[in-house]
Parts: structure tokens; sequence; C-alpha cells
């Protein structure tokens, strides 16, 4: 109760100060300062300096319909006009002057007073008028020392205006005269309608400083409460409360500039006096409308809509007197105004009382506004009775008014803001644990999915048993919703790092091309099955990216998965436009394309407005919106222009790299880095790492220099050999020129030919167990893993690499290399020793012919058959190369066996070269020859000849077996070398298996039915081979 009792006393008194104060000095003036009667004042005795200003109110002489100036009542020839009448100032004049004793406010008059000031020395007086309806000019002791508007006799030779002023006069003398000419065509009321007040100089200056300041600090007030809650309510979008109370203060700001000092001339001095009276409506009018609204929205108390219509009805009919009326006619409408702002104020007073009395928040606020409105009331009241109070007491308390409301509306927001900070503390907390929960619940998820997905593949590829199409589809079905589900698991765990600020960016020198191409390839082989076209198209001239390649690789991926799920036949291309510090990067598709409608909303997390029938785009989940979250993080931007059925375009920028990069141009490694095949001839053959024991031959393949001098350091150290190459087609320059590899380490992103296509070219002359191949990627997709293994890798491993995992996932490559060459060794060595039986037969049939006409010769038989048949079961010999004299002796044994059999239908040519080391796969010249004397040349009846002919290139051997025997068409080429082929022996398909094992590249053979036939092969010479 103490509380209460403080508010009220508290604001009574802020609210009642200004009033009292005003009243009291009314009163203290009517009391003590002097009164003009009979148009005469007396100042003798009145000190200015001391006592303060006279308000020269009273009786003043009225020359009606008469402009008289200070000449008119000098004396002269005759006698001075008479007064028409003695009219109290202030007030109209409506009822003296018109002549007739009728009413009416249009007319000219002079008004005149005289004041008995003391005698002695000059003395500077100034006048101030503050509203002189609505021309008038002033003159003190015959000098004119001020107007507003030009005072006339008629409408049209004045001009019309109403603006206080201020004016001086030295004045010596014991008399003082005040003459005020005045003329009034434009209001319903004409004369010196406030009091004309006089001092001296400095009292005035003051008097009129004040009033300025006064207008000008509210005006101030005004205008900064009325933009900041204007402005604050178009961020607070619904909130009518500060709406309609900027407004409220944005026209109370009309409202005083238009009023009191009437600013607005200053500001506009040609503004007709006509509009300054409009505007005078206007502001009155709306200050009480939106008074009414701002608290029928403000206060919790229910406000009657016949009240709220009426107003408004109201409102608009005096906006549109305003606005079509001259001011002379609605300025009769002054006492109505007043009358229905005091009704408005007075409603407005009820509510608010009623509000404060139901919710006492706030209550010595409340009180104050109640108690301004009050007083506004009151003085409206007194103004109806005709009695003039000081105008400045309504613009107080306006004033107040709104600044109270505004502290109000403040300590709202500010509760409001205080519950909202709370409430997104709490929202922050939840947001973090929602965000564990998902990080937590995507990792535990992803082992079960697994273990379903895996489950139904194996029963779809039938584990379990046979099963019918329906049933395989549906499995299949299960699979790819399993992996679907898998992908978006991903995408739950990057969106909670995006939104914990947990995924950070490598951000380095990028190769877009690169990048581009390796996921492009990838995306291609996974929908192989759709049937789309993929076109890259990237500017030859490509600068390098500052962003993260991996994080680049996920974005591609994200907008090329899309694409492939939303075009079911078309084109999808991925191309780049260079800008000045930017890569514009552009995937476009051919498929169904996107609503205009959903266009802004479709890199939303979650859309509330994508309804099952309209989910099309949503059906990766959360890979657009991470997508655009992963571009912005790159310091890029993403955009989307699609037409429905005509396919979509996504737009991506990436920053160019400003400063100049090293970016893998040359090799590092120095002297231990291996220069060229031509180099390593030089150097007589391989370094002696190669004879020892653990010592395998490894090629490095990967575009970063520092990564393949990290790779190969780790390598030597287990005294492995090394060689590297910096791209795909390098890489296989190298395989060509070293063909004994044991293993392939490559990177999955490379310029030129990604990893993908590496491994393609490999596996084309390698199957998995006789060249391993382990493949180093930073991406750790799904997408990108089955893509290498399905290209042919036999392992991966993800970026940056620990030498540990890097060093034991070689070591197992080379376990299971090593193994699979010694089975293919004990094999080939099984097949040396296989000889076809029927040439035995042949050979002592051969010989047994010639034994009783020429034993010698049948000696010489026995001793070739003897050296081809300890060449031929050497199972000791297990190396996979001999001397080539080794297989030349054989070659020469078995050639004199069937020369001695065939006599001259057989005729054999050698053209070999002087004194050659090279080395040879065993049994690799022999069959071919063997192959020509029996399916060549004994085919026809006549014989023929068989040429061998041995080349030695700078780095590289061929060998040839030409025959002129019946040839064999194409097919039957195809035949001998397919892999389906299952006849044994020591046959041709034999060399071809053993030549593509060891060297990659296998026989060549060259024929045509009649004409003979020509089988060579090409090998590397004994420097690039390796035991």
């Amino acid at each position: 109760m103490k509380k209460y009792w403080l508010s009220i006393a508290g604001s009574l008194l802020l609210v009642l100060i200004l009033p009292l104060f005003s009243t009291i000095q009314m009163i203290t003036d009517a009391q003590n300062k002097p009164v003009l009667r009979h148009g005469l004042m007396d100042l003798r005795d009145w000190n200015f300096g001391s006592d303060g200003l006279v308000k020269l109110n009273g009786e003043w002489e009225l020359y009606r319909n008469m402009l008289l100036g200070p000449g008119d009542f000098q004396p002269g020839d005759g006698p001075p006009p008479a007064a028409s009448a003695m009219i109290n100032v202030p007030d109209k004049w409506n009822d003296y002057i018109s002549a007739s004793g009728k009413s009416t406010a249009k007319g000219y008059a002079t008004y005149r007073m005289q004041a008995l000031i003391k005698p002695g020395e000059t003395v500077v007086y100034g006048l101030r008028t503050s509203n002189i309806r609505t021309a008038s000019k002033v003159f003190m002791n015959g000098q004119e020392i001020g107007n507003s508007g030009i005072p006339s006799k008629s409408a049209s030779a004045g001009k019309q205006n109403n603006i206080p002023y201020t004016g001086f006069a030295a004045v010596t003398g014991d008399r003082l005269e005040i003459i005020v000419q005045v003329s009034n065509y434009s209001y319903s009321s004409g004369g010196i309608i406030q009091p004309v007040i006089i001092g001296d100089q400095a009292a005035i200056l003051k008097h009129r400083e004040f009033a300025l300041i006064a207008d000008g600090a509210a005006l101030c007030g005004f205008f900064i409460l009325s933009v900041f809650l204007l402005m604050f309510s178009r961020v607070r979008e619904g909130r009518g409360i500060t709406l309609y109370l900027g407004l409220f203060c944005m026209s109370a700001f009309v409202y005083i500039l238009t009023h009191g000092e009437k600013l607005i001339a200053s500001g506009l001095p040609g503004l007709p006096y006509e509009i300054v009276l409009k505007l005078q409506l206007v502001s009155s009018t709306l200050v009480y409308y939106y008074l009414l609204r701002y608290v029928a929205n403000s206060i919790n108390y229910p406000m009657p809509q016949a009240v709220m219509r009426a107003s408004k009805f109201i409102t608009f009919l005096l906006l549109a007197i305003a606005a079509f009326v001259p001011a002379y006619y609605f300025s009769f409408l002054e006492v109505m105004l007043l009358t229905w702002g005091s009704v408005t104020i007075g409603f407005v007073l009820y509510v608010m009382v009623k509000g404060t009395m139901h919710h006492p928040k706030n209550m010595f606020l409340m009180m104050v506004s109640i108690e301004s409105l009050s007083v506004v009331i009151l003085y409206y009241l007194i103004s109806l009775s005709s009695m003039h109070l000081s105008y400045n007491v309504i613009s107080y308390e306006i004033i107040l008014f709104g600044f109270v409301q505004a502290i109000v509306m403040t300590r709202k927001y500010k509760a409001s803001f205080l519950e909202v900070e709370q409430l997104s503390r709490r929202l922050v907390t939840l947001d973090g644990l929602k965000d564990d929960f998902m990080a937590d619940t995507s990792y535990e998820l992803r082992k079960p999915l697994q273990g379903i997905v895996n489950m139904a593949q194996t029963l779809a590829d039938g584990a379990s048993g046979a099963m019918n199409d329906r049933q395989k589809e549906q499995l299949s079905m299960m699979v790819s919703t399993g992996k679907r589900l898998g992908s978006l698991i991903s995408d739950m765990s990057d969106f909670a790092k995006l939104n914990h600020g947990d995924l950070f960016l490598k951000r380095q020198a990028v190769d877009l091309r690169m990048v581009a191409s390796s996921v492009m390839e990838v995306t291609s082989h996974i929908s192989a099955r759709r049937g789309l076209e993929f076109r890259l198209e990237l500017p030859e001239l490509l600068p390098l990216l500052e962003t993260d390649e991996e994080r680049l690789s996920q974005i591609l991926f994200n907008l090329l998965a899309n694409a492939v799920n939303h075009t079911h036949e078309g084109v999808i291309t991925l191309c780049a436009k260079v800008k000045e510090e930017y890569v514009a990067v552009i995937v476009a598709d051919t498929g169904q394309g996107i609503a205009p409608e959903r266009l802004g909303t479709i890199f939303d997390a979650y859309d509330p407005k994508a309804t099952d029938a309209k989910k099309t785009y949503h059906e990766l989940g959360l890979g657009l919106g991470i997508t655009q979250k992963l571009v912005e993080l790159n310091g890029g931007s993403i955009e989307v222009q699609s037409t429905p059925g005509k396919g979509s375009e996504f737009t991506f920028t990436l920053p160019i790299l400003q400063e100049k990069a090293a970016f893998a141009e040359q090799e590092v490694l120095g002297p231990t880095g291996w220069e060229s095949a031509a180099a390593m001839e030089m150097a007589g053959g391989l370094p002696d790492l190669r004879s020892r024991e653990e010592c395998c031959f490894i090629l490095i393949v990967d575009n970063d220099p520092v990564n393949r001098q990290v790779l190969a350091n780790a390598l030597r150290l287990e005294n492995h050999t090394v060689i590297t190459a910096e791209s795909g087609p390098d890489a296989l320059l190298q395989m060509r020129d070293f063909p004994e590899l044991d293993l392939i380490i490559t990177g999955w992103v490379m310029p030129g030919m990604s990893g993908f296509v590496l491994c393609k070219a490999i596996r084309e002359r390698f199957v998995l167990s006789e060249l391993p191949i382990l493949v180093l990627t930073a991406s750790n997709r799904p997408e990108d893993i089955q893509a290498a293994f399905e290209a042919g890798a036999n392992d991966y491993l993800s970026t940056p690499v620990e030498l540990r995992e890097f060093r034991a996932r070689v070591r197992t490559l080379l376990d299971m290399r090593k193994s699979i060459r010694t089975s293919v060794q004990t094999e080939i060595a099984f097949l040396q020793a296989q000889i076809k039986p029927h040439f035995l037969y042949n050979a002592l049939n051969a010989i047994i012919s010639v034994c009783p006409d020429d034993p010698d010769m049948a000696t010489e038989l026995l001793l070739d058959l003897s050296q081809y048949l300890r060449s031929s079961f050497d199972f000791q010999n297990r190396g996979q190369t001999v001397p080539i004299e080794k297989e030349l002796e054989l070659v020469r044994s078995y050639l004199a066996l069937e020369k001695a059999r065939f006599d001259d239908r057989l005729n054999i040519v050698f053209d070999l070269p002087q004194d050659t080391m090279a080395l040879v796969p065993p049994l690799s010249i022999q069959p071919i020859v063997e192959n020509a004397v029996n399916h060549g040349l004994m085919q026809k009846e006549s014989g023929g000849t068989v040429t061998l002919s041995i080349r030695e290139l700078p780095l590289h051997l061929a060998v040839a077996v030409t025959d002129d025997g019946i040839g064999m068409p194409q097919e039957r080429i195809a035949e001998i070398l397919s892999e389906e082929r299952t006849e044994g022996g020591i046959g041709l398909r034999n060399i071809q298996r053993r030549l593509l094992k060891m060297y990659g590249a296998g026989l060549s053979v060259i024929s045509e039915p009649g004409q003979g036939t020509t089988i060579s092969y090409t090998i590397p010479r004994a420097g690039a081979i390796r035991e």
C-alpha cells in the first residue's frame, strides 16, 4: 500500500510541476503586473530586469476597417481618428470588427495602446507576438519593428500569415506607443488571440530563446522516438504497439512543428499558411487517433469495437476535410475538434485506469501517463471557456506522456528480451543435446545398418539358396534403401559438425580439373545402368582454387548425385567459368526440374512445405543443405535455376588462390629417386637392393611431391626399391619400362588421369593377384570406396596416412603378391616340363629310319634329341628368364630333328645378332617355331621356309618367327590367344599367358590364309628384368 501511495505522489509531482508553476505565474501576473485600461498602461515603476516581462493584456483601442500608421496619430491639421471600440486583448474580434454589429471574422483593423515609462536615457524595448490572425504589422514609437504576412483591406491585396515574431525599437521619452495593423481572411476568428509581451531587449531575447529551445527539444525528442519506434516496428513485425506509438510520436512531432513557435516556417519559409493550417488539423486528428490505437493494443483491457470504428470514421472524415476544404471553413470546427480530443483522451484515460487496476505492473509510469492526459483534458476544457492558458503546458504533458510510454514499452521489450534470452540459452542447450544425439545416433546406427545391408545383399546373391526374380527385386530395394539411409546418417554426422562448428577446412591449392574428373568418373561408374551421358567441360586455363579438396569433392558428389537421382534420361554437365576473383562451377542436368515455389527452400535442412508428393528434391536427406553450408564455409555462394520439365542448374562459387604456389611441377626425391629407364640402362641395371631377400619393387603414383617423398622414405626403410610417378600416364610409362612391379600405391585424385582410370588401365593387363594396388584417398564416402574396389584396387587407406598403418597394409599386400608369385612360378615350371608325346614318337621314328643307311646321322640326331630333352626336362630351372643362347640351342636341336624328318620340305633361315646377352622367358621361342613347322609348313605338300629373326633395340628385344605356310583366318588367331581356350600343352596360349603376366604385353600374330604367318613379341632387355 505504501508503494502505491508513493507512486501516486511521485507521479503527481512530475505531472503537475509545470502546470502548477504556470498557474501560479498566471495568478501572480494578474495580481501584481500592470493592466492595460482604456488603451493606457503605467510602466513607470516597473523594472523589466527584476520584475520580468509584461503581457499587454487589457483594453486596447480598436479602429475597425482602418489600417492606421504612426503618422495618423501625430498632431496635424485635423483631429486624430477616433477609436471604434475598446477591445479586450487577448481575444477574438468577431463581435467588434463589423460596423453593423454582426459577428464576423473577416476584416481589417488597427489596435493601439500607450504606456507611461520612466523618462531618461534611451532604452531598447522589445515586443513579442504569439498568435495574431492572420496578418499583422507592429509599430513602436513610430518605428516598424516586425510583421507576419501583409495586412490589407482585401483578401487579394495582402498576404496571410501567422508566425510568432519579435521586434525591437530604441525609445526616448516618457511615453510608449504601440500600433498593430491586423487583417484576417482565412480563419473563423481574428484579432490578437494570445498576449503580446513587452520587455527590455535582454528579457525578450531570453524569452524567445527559451520558447525556441522548448519547442526544439520537444521536436528532437519526438523525432528520435518516432524514428526509433517505427524502425523497431519493422524489425518486430506484427507488433502494433510499437507501430502506433511511433506514429503517435510522429504526429506529435508535426503538431509541435505547426504550433507554438511554428518552427515549420523557419525550415520552409515559403510554405503557404493555408498548408500550415491544414497540417495543424491533420496532426491534431492523428495524435488522438494513434493515441487511442496505441492504448487499445498496449493495455490489457477489452476495447469496445464500436469505439474503434467510430474513431476511425471521424479520423478519416477530418483528414478528408483537411485535404479538400479551405482552412477558413474547417476552422469553424475548432470547438468540435477540441471536444473530440477531450472525449478521446477521456476515454483513453478511462481505459488506462481500468487496465492499471487489473494489472498494476509499472504503476508509477502508468499513473504519470494517466495524470498527464488528465491535465491535457483540463486545459482543453479551460480553452473552451475562452481562458487562454500557457500552450507550453500542453506540449510538456504530451512530451511527458510520449517518453513515459516509451519507457514502459522499453521495459516490456527488456522483459521480453530477457525471456527470449533465457529461452535461447535453453534452446542452445537443447540444440546441443540434439546434435550430440544426432552424432551419437549416426555413429551407433552405422554398424547394424551395414549388417542389414550386407545380409540382404548376400541373400540376393543366393547365400541361402536360389530366389525368384520378385524376391531378388525386393532384396535389391532393401539394399538400395539401406545405402540411402547410410548416406543420410553420414549427412547427419556432417550436419551436426557444421552446427557445432566442429567441421574445419584444410585450405590448400586445389586443382578443380583433377577433383572434378575424379568425382565425375566415380559418379558415372556408379550410375552406369541409368544410361545417362556425363560431360565434363572445363576451360583449358583453369586457376587453382583455395579450398578444402575433400569438401570440394563432397560438394561436387552431392550435386552430381542429386542430378542423377532426378534425371531419368539425358545429359549431366559439369562446367566452370573463371571470374575475377573466383571460379563459378555449374552442375546442370536435363531432368525433371524444380517448381518455382520450391527454389527458395531446397537448401533447407528440413522443409515443412515439402509434402510427400512434392518431396522429390529432398530424397537425398540433408545433402543439399550441407552442400550450401560447405560452399559458404569455403567462402563462396550457391544458387539454383530451374525450369520444370527441362532441368536444373546449380551454380556455386569458390575463391581463386591469390598467392603463387609451387604445385607438384617437379620431382623432389633427390638422388634416391629413379631418373628413367635409359639412366638405369647406363648404370648397368638395378641397384643391389634388388638382390636382397626382402626387397620388393614398388611404384608410388601421386601428384604431390611431398607425399611421394614421405611414402618413398617410409618404404626404403623397409629395404624396398621405390620408383615414383606424378600422374597416371607417367605411371603407365614406368610400368612399361619396369614391368616387374610387386605393388602400386596410387592417389585417388590426380591431374590428367584419376586413380579410378589408372586402376582400370592396370587391371586390363594384370589381375588382382598378379599386381596389387593400394589406393590413397582423402574421401571416406562409401561411393568412392566402392568405385575403387570395382576399378581394381586391392585395398584403400585414408589420408593423411599414419605410417605404421601404411607399412602394415603394404606388408600384407606384398606377402599376398609373394605367395601368388611362388604359385605362378611353380605353374610355369610345370608347364615348361610338358612335352607332347607325339613329338617323341616322331623323333624316334626318324632316327630309326636313318640308322640302317646313315649311322653317323642317327648318332647326331640322338645327340640333338638328348640336348632337347635335357633343356626341356630341366625341373630345377624355375627362373622366369633364361639366356637367349640357351633357348636357341633348344630351337636348333628341335629343327635338326624336324629337318631329318622332312628333308627338303623344310627350309630354315636364322637372322640373329652376334654375341647377344639378352634374357628371354624359357620355352618362349621353340614352341612358336614348332607351331610354324607343324601347323604352317607341313600342311603344304611342298613344305616351305621358317625364318627366326631377333633384333636388339635400345631398350627392348624383338623376336619374330615367320613362315610361308597355309596361314590362318582372324577367327583362328583370336581362338588361339583367347583365355577361354582350354587345350593343354606348351602352345601359343601358354606363351601368351606368361608374357602377359611378366611384361603386360603378349604375342602379335599377323596372318592371312595362303599368305603365311608371322608371330612376334617384344620384351624389355636384360636391364629391365628382375629375378
